[in-house]
């Protein structure tokens, strides 16, 4: 079905990660505020306690909770790609901008890959190998996790998008 679609240049995946970097910095507000409550609710049921902290973020940002804190942003950050990878193949910064991730067959990703993939692409970073392998349109991480970005027709992005609202 997609066999004869281009491949993503680095300008379109930029475009891409910029619009789901807005996404993801939503997200992360939603998450602090999340952590922030959970650990207010624990105050209040005198589970923890925040005295000698200025507050609840300085609480969060001491210590080994530092470490905690940040790996949960992390695993929110790296769920948000491996659900949309996964289940629809495409972020929504991907589907503005129609593109597809599939494997190098052409099929949809497994969990497993889309999480290699996320953890391979170095935070975006993966995408500098397109230039130097020049004209391969593969990126660092497309390499290592046998996958590949291709643009869709408007058309094929249509199709895909309707045939996701149906589910």
């Amino acid at each position: 079905m997609y066999a004869n679609a281009p491949r993503a240049g680095f300008a379109r995946r930029l475009s891409a990660i910029i619009y789901d970097v807005l996404i993801l910095c939503a997200l992360v507000m939603l998450a602090a505020g999340v952590a922030m409550l959970l650990v207010q609710l624990l105050v209040w049921g005198a589970v923890v306690s925040i005295e000698g902290y200025a507050d609840i973020a300085d609480y969060l940002n001491s210590s080994w909770r530092r470490w905690v804190y940040l790996g949960y942003f992390v695993a929110i950050i790296l769920g948000f790609y491996v659900y949309f990878w996964s289940k629809a193949g495409q972020t929504l910064g991907m589907r503005a901008w129609r593109m597809l991730l599939v494997t190098d067959a052409g099929a949809p990703l497994s969990l497993l890959q889309a999480l290699s993939r996320a953890l391979l692409s170095l935070g975006g970073l993966g995408n500098i190998w397109l230039w130097l392998r020049w004209g391969k349109g593969l990126a660092l991480q497309d390499q290592f996790t046998g996958t590949q970005m291709i643009v869709l027709t408007k058309e094929q992005s249509k199709a895909l998008n309707l045939h996701d609202t149906a589910r």
